[in-house]
């Protein structure tokens, strides 16, 4: 029926996303007895949201938690953007209708139940949360013949299905107890969560701290730090006094002249994420016809009013990367805007409202933003600047989060995504009419990614990609701004830091790798 998943045949049925290994993925470790404590500083709030993965949003804020609490039959992991975890092996057929797992044996979750391939099965069926639909679209049936088999057949090959289930492009790979959570139903699951990861949940309070101990049910190896703790800190200098005192050992969010003092801070070591992360505008208002975001000429000049080399140096003291697209420059098909993309050009940009009857400038409406976002005052004046009034509306980033995916929101949207994959995942998510994040209704751009997703030429789904983000740049269906960079601050009793410990992520990781130095 199925063949062992070559490298040469993963390229072929992924074009070009990475899936390396399909052997065991880690040895296990010699046991040893976690010992010690963590603590991180957060810029954002963390909700109890966070706890169940079949509800995903598709940003990387999830990850932060994920991670500690539960393991996916795939995912990515130390060193590698997506690899087997809980499966040791992947067989697909040479007809790419056929993925077979087979888990690794002996797994347990964190309550000590079993961990079988029916929880695996369950816990894709119930998934809702980013990409969801995409995936189940392209999916005809998930089987679990044995106790450790999983099997997906597609109605058609799909040459990313690895990309949408395997990295976090989608959450649908997380395994969650199908016994418990059944029993405990969802509320009473992020009440009391359980997962297959080297943390447990030991307790929380929402918004404001979360405690996690060492789990002695996970395959790997035994964590090396017994316990972790999450606390949110919303004012930065705040967080920076608080690891400069020894309150903290890592700090999130620090941006600015903070990073520049945390360099200059004895003990300190500022090191910063490689992640795809892009941070843009979604002009949520682009097709009311009452609106002047209806206009192509009026969201042109929107974006040549934004200084984003200024922002960059001001916000990032220079560290990230002025964007005119939503998918990050090193994501597998990314296409390049002509000329480096929206220039700054505030005089065109008027001459472009004028164009479009709005020489007197106008006002559109609010300009939605969550907590944590430093860019989007200077997007506001800079907006201004050229006759463009927008009110900012500032929101927590769980309740932000929530109200992006009910797409209720007018006006202007900051957003953006850090999660891993390629431009189709992307584009499924903030461009197809029906993407868990998208504002966009074009049924054309609907069919063009559709084409690309059932193209199992290389080069001609590249063509349609490029098509695809060529449209979006010429008609400026939204403002980029930032390719963002995500300095991250530690302190001197952290030994290996797990920054850019497993590729994409924003976040340190793997935390069962995580250590503190000896005699601190």
């Amino acid at each position: 029926m199925s063949t062992p998943l070559t490298r040469s045949r993963r390229r072929v049925l992924q074009t070009g996303a990475a899936l390396a290994g399909t052997g065991v993925l880690w040895p296990l470790d010699a046991l040893a007895a976690p010992e010690g404590k963590l603590t991180w500083g957060l810029s954002l709030s963390l909700t109890s949201a966070f706890f169940d993965p079949g509800e995903t949003p598709g940003t990387g804020a999830s990850l932060l938690l994920q991670y500690a609490m539960h393991d996916a039959v795939m995912r990515p992991v130390a060193g590698k953007t997506s690899d087997l975890s809980l499966a040791e092996s992947l067989n697909a057929s040479r007809d790419g209708l056929v993925f077979e797992f087979k888990l690794r044996p002996n797994l347990k979750f964190q309550n000590g139940d079993a961990l079988t391939s029916e929880d695996a099965k369950f816990s894709f069926e119930r998934y809702k949360g980013a990409n969801a639909k995409a995936l189940k679209d392209h999916v005809a049936a998930v089987e679990a013949p044995d106790a450790r088999t999983l099997r997906f057949r597609l109605k058609k090959p799909w040459p990313d299905f690895l990309t949408f289930y395997g990295t976090a492009a989608s959450a649908a790979a997380w395994v969650l107890p199908k016994k418990y959570l059944e029993s405990v139903g969802d509320e009473g699951f992020k009440k009391a969560p359980v997962g297959a990861g080297p943390y447990r949940l030991a307790s929380f309070k929402p918004g404001t701290e979360f405690v996690y101990e060492a789990s002695e049910h996970y395959w790997r190896k035994a964590p090396n730090v017994k316990t972790l703790v999450f606390k949110v800190i919303p004012d930065a200098t705040t967080r920076m006094a608080a690891i400069k005192r020894g309150e903290i050992d890592i700090a999130y969010g620090i941006q600015g002249e903070l990073v520049a003092e945390a360099r200059r801070t004895p003990g300190l070591t500022v090191k910063t994420a490689r992640i795809p992360v892009t941070n843009f505008i979604v002009f949520a208002s682009m097709y009311d016809k009452s609106s002047p975001w209806s206009d192509p000429r009026v969201r042109l000049a929107a974006n040549l009013a934004v200084d984003r080399k200024a922002i960059n140096e001001a916000v990032y003291i220079g560290l990230g990367k002025e964007s005119s697209s939503i998918i990050p420059h090193a994501m597998d098909g990314y296409w390049a805007p002509p000329g480096g993309g929206y220039a700054y050009d505030p005089e065109r940009a008027k001459k472009l409202l004028a164009e479009a009857g709005q020489a007197r400038g106008f006002d559109g409406g609010l300009l939605w933003c969550d907590a944590t976002e430093a860019m989007a005052e200077p997007v506001q004046a800079a907006l201004a600047e050229v006759g463009i009034k927008v009110q900012l509306r500032v929101v927590e980033r769980a309740a932000y989060l929530k109200q992006i995916a009910e797409k209720k929101l007018t006006g202007l949207v900051f957003t953006g995504s850090g999660a891993p994959g390629n431009a189709a995942a992307r584009l499924a998510q903030f461009v197809r009419r029906d993407g868990t994040l998208s504002y966009i209704q074009d049924e054309q751009l609907d069919r063009e990614i559709d084409a690309q997703s059932a193209e199992l030429d290389p080069a001609r789904r590249k063509a349609i990609l490029d098509q695809i983000q060529k449209t979006l740049y010429e008609r400026a269906m939204f403002l980029p701004v930032m390719e963002y960079p995500f300095p991250i601050v530690i302190g001197p009793r952290v030994g290996v830091d797990g920054v850019n410990g497993i590729p994409g992520n924003p976040y340190t990781g793997p935390y069962e790798d995580i250590t503190i130095k000896a005699g601190r």
